[in-house]
């Protein structure tokens, strides 16, 4: 039967994270983070959903509330004028039609946005970050791609979910799986580290946050 649970976000997971500044690295321009997944209550918490579960932790670090945006069919949170927090709406399938959107609206490009998304190719307890590359198989990066017409060279996180089942059936059924009780204080550590990476990008580029975090075995070593 299906796990489902709920973080508390008193935990010291959360709670010894450090709350996020807010102060984005270029004047009176906006950085935004958007984070894949599927909407819906049978999707909480699972794998494929890592990107959701990012944002909702930033936001919840930045005590900004999400709004309904039907324009871009995304739930968007404004911790100030310069920081946009966006989970589509869409589906995974087709979050590129928020991405898109989110570029016409907010008077930006994708130098500005940063993907965050789940990668099952890595084991638990990595983050990866990016400046480019394919959509690796990712739903959610190819309809970006197709919106963007193949443009890949935007900044993206990848938190790991993995590791790989390598089969087509399996791996759907395992990505739309919760996160196991044994596995869900790596899970939640991952989170929050990768919520505290996003930080970083606010104020250094992203070559520093590859520096910094692409190396990073939670398994093994607390954030640095």
């Amino acid at each position: 039967k299906p796990f489902f649970f709920t973080p508390d976000f008193s935990h010291p997971t959360f709670t010894s994270a450090k709350k996020l500044k807010g102060v984005s690295i270029v004047e009176n321009k906006i950085r935004v983070f958007v984070g894949f997944g599927n909407p819906g209550p049978q999707f909480l918490w699972t794998r494929h959903n890592a990107g959701f579960d990012v944002i909702d932790h930033m936001a919840q670090a930045m005590n900004a509330e999400f709004v309904e945006d039907p324009d871009l069919t995304c739930l968007i949170a404004r911790p100030n004028s310069s920081i946009a927090l966006v989970k589509p709406q869409t589906g995974m399938n087709d979050s590129g039609l928020t991405v898109r959107a989110l570029l016409e609206k907010l008077d930006t490009n994708m130098d500005n946005v940063m993907i965050v998304y789940d990668d099952i190719s890595m084991p638990l307890g990595r983050l990866r970050f990016a400046e480019k590359g394919s959509a690796g198989g990712h739903h959610g990066i190819e309809s970006t791609l197709r919106e963007l017409s193949g443009n890949s060279s935007f900044p993206r996180l990848k938190v790991a979910v993995g590791p790989d089942v390598k089969s087509g059936d399996l791996r759907a059924a395992f990505l739309l799986s919760p996160i196991e009780a044994d596995l869900r204080e790596l899970y939640l550590r991952s989170v929050s580290v990768a919520a505290e990476a996003c930080q970083l990008w606010l104020t250094k580029p992203i070559a520093a946050c590859m520096g910094r975090y692409n190396g990073l075995d939670l398994t093994r070593t607390s954030a640095p």
